[in-house]
């Protein structure tokens, strides 16, 4: 049986907001359902349970100065097993404590993004995998009460799209310290707080807002967490134009009535079109399990051969 450790680098919680630890807790889940036996090991927590020997160890996200207890035994006991960072944000590096783990261990990458996006140095071999399939879940549908909705943090290369996109009606869920820097470059969007996702307030939106950075419309990303999670919560996906190439490089189909350009497009989609229009994208469902499923059968393969290297 394959043994595997996840390493998160923030502490646990009760119920995570964040999308790296949300798929990791779907990963571990996922892997051990496919027979593998799965650690996971939050930072500030315990490690004495975790210093034993893995075929191979995952690394969650790049947060600079982790508090990983006992880390330096964990890397005794495993001199040879191969380590492996995954990440679905194309603009993080691995940081100072991981990239040393990975230039002095075989190494590997699993990204969520092309393998020509970036390059480092630090890993022995790079694979792709769509990642952000593992937060899909159908929720119940429930009463819906608001229309537009845009969820997450401030992003410098979503800044054009913020300001086209983020004004009333629109409310925009995010940290409270990101409303000032929303509001700073004129947007007017009804701030509201992070979601939480055990029973998602986003359910009780009729539509929710998807664009992407600039630099991703040149260089394929798999389609971000929010699409998976939008169309689990029974929202009607409107997506920014400049969104094309990654909607056909991902498969979707008969997304061209749900392409914007401004703000003054969200007048097209009333509540009376949501029943018609929810309908119609959820079509989009019945290929979604499918690949999750490929996905996962995917990176089972891809961490058993990296454990034989």
């Amino acid at each position: 049986m394959l043994t595997v450790l996840i390493i998160e680098t923030v502490p646990k919680a009760k119920n995570p907001i964040d999308a790296h630890v949300r798929n990791s807790i779907a990963l571990k889940n996922e892997l051990i359902k496919s027979g593998l036996k799965v650690d996971i090991l939050f930072s500030e927590e315990r490690s004495t349970f975790h210093q034993k020997k893995y075929d191979v160890i995952l690394i969650s996200y790049a947060t600079p100065y982790p508090n990983i207890k006992g880390l330096n035994k964990i890397v005794a006991e495993n001199k040879n097993t191969a380590w492996g960072w995954i990440t679905n944000e194309y603009n993080l590096t691995p940081n100072g404590f991981a990239h040393k783990i990975f230039t002095n261990h075989k190494s590997f990458l699993l990204a969520n993004y092309d393998i020509g996006v970036k390059k480092y140095k630090c890993f022995d071999e790079a694979k792709t995998a769509n990642l952000n399939l593992l937060l899909y879940k159908d929720y119940p549908p429930i009463k819906k009460k608001y229309d537009f909705i845009y969820y997450g943090t401030y992003r410098t290369g979503r800044e054009e799209y913020f300001n086209r996109y983020l004004q009333s009606p629109v409310y925009l869920s995010t940290s409270s310290k990101n409303h000032k820097k929303f509001k700073h470059i004129g947007c007017t969007a009804k701030p509201i707080g992070k979601f939480v996702w055990e029973a998602p307030a986003l359910n009780k939106f009729r539509y929710s807002l998807y664009f992407e950075d600039e630099f991703t419309h040149d260089n394929f990303n798999n389609l971000a967490n929010r699409f998976y999670e939008s169309l689990g919560a029974n929202c009607v996906i409107l997506f920014d134009k400049n969104c094309k190439e990654t909607l056909k490089r991902s498969g979707v189909k008969d997304y061209t009535e749900y392409l914007i350009s401004n703000i003054d497009d969200l007048e097209r989609f009333s509540a009376d079109d949501y029943d018609q229009l929810i309908t119609a994208q959820s079509t989009w469902k019945r290929d979604i399990l499918e690949q999750k499923n490929k996905m996962i059968s995917n990176v089972v393969d891809i961490l058993t051969t990296q454990a034989k290297r």
